[in-house]
């Protein structure tokens, strides 16, 4: 059933889960028929809502990065309107619910400047390079 490595789970299977999901079945169905965790379920069905068949087939091998202003509207419609993942997913079309649920982490303790992406890698040198002989 499941491979190891990232994307546990085949393109054939992820073919049935879309076919399933287009169906309107909802993820315990989905879970039962594959014979997939219902967590596994849970995330291709928002996914699918999110972003369709795309979202489900790619299953978080292609990165998206999102604005600011995206990861902030997310995190206040969740955390001060109270939607659920699932509606926030949809309405500003994120389709990994592990981001969602970072940013609300995020956005609780530290606010909005919480979500400001931070620069990555090694800092660039300051001043001139030193070539003591």
């Amino acid at each position: 059933m499941a491979q190891a490595g990232r994307n546990a789970y085949g393109e054939e299977m992820r073919r049935r889960a879309v076919r399933i999901l287009s169906e309107g079945a909802g993820h315990r169905s989905l879970a039962r028929e594959l014979g997939i965790p219902d967590a596994t379920a849970r995330q291709w069905a928002r996914a699918f809502a999110a972003g369709g068949e795309d979202a489900v087939m790619n299953g978080g091998s292609h990165h998206r990065a999102y604005d600011f202003e995206t990861k902030l509207a997310v995190a206040r419609d969740r955390v001060e309107r109270g939607k659920s993942v699932r509606e926030v997913m949809i309405a500003h079309g994120v389709t990994s619910e592990s981001s969602v649920k970072m940013w609300c982490r995020k956005y609780r303790d530290g606010g909005a400047d919480a979500l400001v992406e931070k620069r990555r890698g090694r800092r660039p040198a300051s001043g001139e390079r030193r070539d003591d002989a």
